[in-house]
Parts: structure tokens; C-alpha cells; sequence
């Protein structure tokens, strides 16, 4: 699994269930439901479809989405704190 982006892990949160049954029981097209867990990576999910899976499966969208941090997304993310300290230093400064 590639790290440093949000992975579909829908085959873990089907329990045992195909996914024909998911396909039926959410109204959604088996070929879409096919690429979210065959694929590699996805670019994007529709929110209609992840809305219909969470309603069927009884689960969270945290349930099927996971996280992965690389160095980039760290980065990303150390700049950010950075930025918000300075914000603040500098407001503290203003009073």
C-alpha cells in the first residue's frame, strides 16, 4: 500500500458480504464499487456513493477511509504549526 494518502479498505468492513450484495442493498453500479477496492489508488470518491456504502454497511466513512502520513503530508503539516506559532507570537506582540 502506497503511503502518504487516504486508502478504501472496503473489503474489510463488508464482513463477509460481496460485493454484489453491496452493490443491490446501496443502489450502486458493482462496477464502481469493483474499482474502489481493486484499484491501487483512487483519485476521488463521490460522496453519494461513500453516503450510500456507510448507509448499507451500517459503518462511518472512518470506517472504510484510512490515512496514511508520508514525508510530504509531515511537512505539509510541520508548516502549518509553524505558520500558526508565528500567528500567534505576532498577535501576542500586537497586545
Amino acid at each position: 500500500m502506497p503511503s502518504g494518502m487516504i486508502h478504501i479498505r472496503l473489503e474489510k468492513v463488508l464482513k463477509g458480504r460481496s460485493l454484489y450484495w453491496l452493490a443491490y442493498t446501496a443502489g450502486v453500479p458493482y462496477p464502481t464499487l469493483w474499482k474502489l477496492v481493486k484499484k491501487e489508488s483512487q483519485s476521488s470518491i463521490n460522496l453519494r456513493v461513500l453516503s450510500r456504502i456507510c448507509s448499507a454497511l451500517e459503518c462511518l466513512p472512518g470506517d472504510i477511509l484510512i490515512y496514511e502520513q508520508d514525508e510530504e503530508d509531515a511537512a505539509i503539516k510541520n508548516l502549518a504549526r509553524t505558520k500558526v506559532k508565528k500567528e500567534k507570537r505576532e498577535e501576542k506582540k500586537r497586545k
